[in-house]
């Protein structure tokens, strides 16, 4: 996906890029959290198409440029959310170890991937808890007091972020994370067939879209 986002031009190539992957996620078992991605694409499509028509008004081609990129680069970010709703950490290491990526590198990516889905629950709990102190709806506050509403949304965010490092950095510890060990797993990761047939599919889904699509 991400060698489809650098040779494919048109904007056809990307929307049948990202149609592939989603096509993907309901194929390997993510049901109903598919439409979530597709409908944010659908959107972000349409705001990026209203932003080239809109090209005259002043700081719209700005906006039109960070909405293409964001569409250029979407096949690549449910890929991601697919690699990361579907594998546990544990498979990953053991992956990333059996290709010999180690030491601080495979640390920082653990990290992240343990990181990120944890902040973006994080924030959720905030959004629910502002949602049940006040009366009017979100959209309301964020407009006549945007300032305000940053600062009861950033504030909360950075105090967990602390208390999430702590514990994160506890549990690596517990689970002997380090980057000059060499850890095992009970899972032995290896390529089966249905890994080739997959990686072959992806393969060919670019090369067909590059000759049909330009």
């Amino acid at each position: 996906m991400a060698v489809e986002s650098t040779i494919i031009g048109p904007l056809l190539g990307s929307v049948l890029a990202t149609a592939f992957v989603l096509a993907l996620c309901l194929v390997l078992g993510m049901g109903r959290r598919t439409w979530r991605p597709a409908a944010a694409y659908a959107l972000i499509v349409a705001a990026q198409q209203l932003c080239v028509a809109g090209g005259a008004i002043p700081l719209v081609p700005f906006f039109g440029i960070a909405l293409t990129l964001v569409v250029k680069a979407y096949p690549i970010y449910v890929t991601a959310w697919l690699v990361l709703r579907r594998l546990p950490m544990s498979e990953v290491m053991a992956t990333l170890d059996r290709i010999h990526v180690r030491g601080t590198l495979l640390v920082v990516l653990i990290v992240i991937y343990r990181y990120v889905p944890t902040l973006v629950g994080e924030i959720r709990v905030i959004r629910s808890g502002a949602r049940l102190r006040h009366t009017q709806p979100g959209w309301k506050r964020w407009s006549r007091h945007p300032v305000a509403q940053c600062e009861h949304l950033v504030v909360p965010v950075l105090m967990r972020t602390g208390r999430i490092a702590d514990e994160l950095s506890a549990a690596a510890v517990c689970k002997g994370l380090d980057p000059d060990a060499h850890r095992t797993s009970m899972v032995a990761p290896r390529i089966q067939p249905v890994d080739v047939a997959l990686a072959g599919a992806c393969v060919a889904v670019v090369i067909l879209l590059k000759l049909l699509v330009g």
